[in-house]
């Protein structure tokens, strides 16, 4: 009952948090204007990250043990969220938000004493142990999926739907594994993203109108993604294992991964905005926005499913992590042949 409680909290504090904050967005000015790269219609209130993490600390603050590690990922979430907010409203130069990025990062290391310092036995000959650089690559870790999950937000549902599957995947292994008190964390964040997806799909478009995530958002998701799989990860009593986790957020970053190296070699900055990221290619293939939706949620389920079946049977850890780097090699070489196939 308490579960259901929670997920139940964070669903009505979501929809409460789109109603008041709509207006506040249209009023300040915190809106999605179209141009030559934004092809909706009017402008879009950026509210869809803010309702969230209202929604998210509603029921964390309710619900779940006052741990110090709550405490600190709702105070870096907060930050998050505000830097996020300032960029949907000023747009801040990258190096800004880097630097904002860093300093959540450090807030999340130094505030609970924790960094990802086990990458598991991805050579087959034990775990490879960070050590001193434990932080550094936890630094990187986290800067790598905030922008991952901010870079994919292009299409209605995109971010959405893939966090959704992540955060899905983590709560089954958090099953899998008996971590049920853990299961709370995965369940809030789902369930608060839920009205989110309604009303920027449009679902009962007579009581729903479209809001956009928002940097504040992608951002915020990438933060709690990154959290999340740092607490399914690490430590003695870890709930699964750490190459499982480059599954079941594998969109986000195989896009990022493969733009930024087609940016780069192209003598590009890998920051810049351009039309090249993966619902981009098959728009110009010929699918709609909705069925570029339905394919890349098709294929992220799919790989989640790939990464959880890999967990359940105890495949070794250096062959998930071959197989991974063989379908990332496969999926950059066909985008980078379908993008330059279907130039505009």
């Amino acid at each position: 009952m308490k579960i259901l409680a929670t997920a139940l909290t964070a669903f009505c504090f979501a929809i409460l948090a789109i109603k008041f904050f709509k207006p506040v967005a249209i009023g300040v000015g915190l809106v999605d204007k179209p141009n030559e790269r934004k092809h909706h219609a009017g402008d879009i209130p950026l509210i869809g990250g803010i309702s969230i993490y209202v929604a998210v600390l509603a029921a964390s603050l309710l619900w779940l043990p006052n741990t110090l590690e709550l405490r600190m990922y709702l105070i870096a979430s907060a930050m998050m969220v505000f830097i996020g907010a300032l960029d949907d409203k000023f747009d801040l130069q990258v190096r800004i938000r880097i630097v904002g990025q860093i300093i959540v990062a450090s807030l999340m290391i130094y505030g609970v004493g924790d960094s990802i310092s086990n990458l598991g036995n991805l050579a087959g000959l034990g775990d490879i142990q960070l050590g001193n650089f434990g932080v550094i690559f936890t630094y990187i870790a986290i800067i790598v999926v905030i922008n991952a999950y901010n870079m994919v937000d292009g299409i209605d549902g995109l971010v959405g739907i893939l966090s959704l599957n992540t955060f899905t995947a983590i709560a089954i292994l958090f099953l899998m594994s008996g971590s049920h008190g853990y299961l709370s964390y995965p369940l809030i964040l789902s369930t608060a993203t839920l009205p989110y997806l309604i009303f920027n799909l449009g679902f009962f478009r007579k009581f729903t109108k479209k809001i956009f995530m928002g940097d504040a958002g992608s951002m915020f998701i990438g933060l709690s993604v990154v959290w999340l799989l740092s607490m399914g990860t690490q430590g003695e009593h870890a709930s699964f294992r750490p190459v499982t986790a480059l599954w079941i957020c594998a969109i986000p970053l195989m896009d990022m991964l493969a733009i930024v190296y087609r940016r780069v070699k192209k003598g590009k900055s890998p920051f810049k905005p351009d039309r090249d990221h993966l619902h981009h290619i098959l728009q110009r293939a010929g699918l709609s926005s909705e069925q570029a939706l339905v394919f890349i949620s098709v294929f992220s389920v799919l790989m989640s499913i790939i990464g959880l079946f890999g967990e359940y049977f105890e495949i070794t850890e250096s062959t998930s992590l071959l197989l991974f780097i063989l379908i990332f090699v496969l999926y950059n070489k066909y985008a980078r042949h379908f993008s330059w196939k279907y130039v505009e």
